[in-house]
């Protein structure tokens, strides 16, 4: 289902909102998914009644309307509770909204519920989910991707039309390519992080998933914009309509041997490259420096700030707590122990390590200097050219259950969405093929994220 197709059936009677939400209800029990940890159906079907009755008062459709809608659930929602996927924050109820649910809830859409997603963002699988992983609908024995697994197999599975996730590391992004919808994550700070509970803070970005991207162009265009509570938030303004691919110049990344890229993705990815010829872009190879290395530049830098953000969930400000303890270090030790996963207290004691004084910060120090030499490396592309195109990841999704062994699969969700939120820039990923998983990804420059909705929707058409 997609925005233009529900509001049709709303003007034609076909389908009353409150039919149409307790049908999504019905599905979510029915596909059996696991892609929401809590529904909110009441309030749901509270707002849904209202709407019906303002349209049958001639109420005027807005681009919302009516629109089930996913939250991660590391976004807060007043009054609904908010867990992070973590046994940590299981009975946590956030007292105020994040800064999108404000803006969500001046609109017309309908809260389904919050979705599944890996523990505090950290996997990307859906498997270190205090609650269970996702299941994927479009292939259910394969991980559905992650961070924000529930938000893409919601939408992909029928449950809602659009949703929101957060991208740190391709985390919107790769699961959007497992689950084969489309996943945009925009300019760093074009949707604010107030309120979004935060995995590392220079990566994170609030995102937007759903069938089409006009969908996802209806749901940024109202969760966009700038917040006086977060300094980092920008204004993305949509001034310059790009109505034809005709000259627009594309680089596009040439597909090494090292980056051991699965074959059925090159195949998929020459296929978008032939359609995008077709409509007169100009596209040339390009064989960039370091990419091996951003899984390595990525992972130190985001362990390091996920080592200060997860102070604060130490059960005394957020979080459980044990009440028998007799000392403070014993109440931080079991807190962490038994109310984080594995991977949390993973990544919580690489951070403190190479932020330590004992590692001298040499692994840190380093990872930032190629991180400035991949944006001064990108900027230099896009002085020569419009966009740059790749793969979404390099490999197909792997079985469930499959990799639970390897703590190195937790940090792989694919060189090329990672190298995105290293440079700060604007990425979407859409599918080429309905039957067969293998998204390509855009990436565009700094704040022209309408621009770079208008190319994806062109090349959207075009595959179709």
């Amino acid at each position: 289902m997609d925005i233009k197709k529900l509001h049709e059936l709303y003007k034609s009677g076909q389908k009353t909102v409150v039919q149409y939400t307790n049908e999504v209800l019905q599905r979510i029990k029915d596909n059996d998914l696991n892609s929401f940890i809590t529904l909110n159906t009441e309030k749901a079907l509270e707002k849904a009644q209202k709407l019906d009755e303002m349209l049958k008062s001639g109420y005027e459709l807005t681009p919302l309307f009516g629109v089930p809608l996913a939250v991660k659930d590391n976004i807060l929602t007043k009054g609904l509770r908010t867990t992070s996927a973590s046994q940590s924050l299981d009975d946590f109820i956030p007292v105020y909204d994040a800064t999108v649910m404000e803006k969500i809830n001046k609109t017309d859409a309908i809260l389904i519920g919050k979705a599944n997603m890996d523990e505090f963002a950290m996997g990307g699988s859906s498997e270190t989910s205090y609650y269970g992983s996702t299941v994927n609908p479009f292939d259910k024995k394969m991980i559905p991707g992650g961070s924000s697994s529930g938000s893409a197999a919601a939408v992909a599975g029928d449950e809602v039309v659009v949703s929101l996730g957060s991208d740190t590391g391709g985390s919107v992004r790769n699961p959007a390519n497992y689950c084969n919808v489309v996943g945009f994550a925009p300019t760093y700070g074009a949707i604010s992080r107030y309120g979004v509970i935060s995995m590392a803070n220079s990566f994170d970005r609030v995102g937007v998933l759903g069938n089409t991207v006009s969908d996802v162009r209806v749901l940024f265009d109202a969760v966009k914009g700038l917040d006086e509570n977060d300094f980092t938030s920008v204004e993305i303004n949509d001034t310059k309509k790009i109505e034809s691919l005709e000259g627009v110049k594309i680089a596009y990344a040439k597909m090494l041997d090292e980056y051991q890229v699965d074959e059925e993705i090159i195949k998929h990815y020459e296929k978008s490259l032939d359609v995008l010829r077709q409509q007169g872009a100009i596209l040339e190879e390009v064989e960039l420096k370091h990419l091996t290395r951003i899984s390595q530049v990525y992972t130190i830098i985001m362990c390091v700030e996920v080592a200060s953000n997860m102070a604060r969930v130490d059960g005394i400000r957020y979080g459980s707590s044990h009440t028998d303890t007799e000392t403070i270090d014993e109440l931080y030790r079991r807190n962490r122990s038994d109310f984080f996963g594995e991977e949390i207290n993973r990544r919580i004691a690489l951070g403190n390590y190479f932020a330590s004084k004992q590692s001298g910060q040499l692994h840190y120090r380093k990872a930032m200097q190629v991180r400035t030499i991949l944006k001064e490396m990108f900027e230099n592309l896009f002085s020569e050219y419009d966009y740059f195109i790749s793969p979404t990841n390099t490999q197909l999704p792997y079985e469930v259950g499959s990799k639970l062994d390897d703590a190195n699969a937790a940090y792989d969700s694919g060189m090329f969405n990672t190298i995105a939120n290293i440079i700060d820039l604007p990425s979407i990923s859409i599918p080429v093929d309905k039957e067969h998983v293998g998204s390509v990804q855009f990436i565009g420059t700094r704040k022209n994220d309408y621009e770079l909705l208008d190319v994806a929707e062109i090349f959207e058409r075009s595959i179709n």
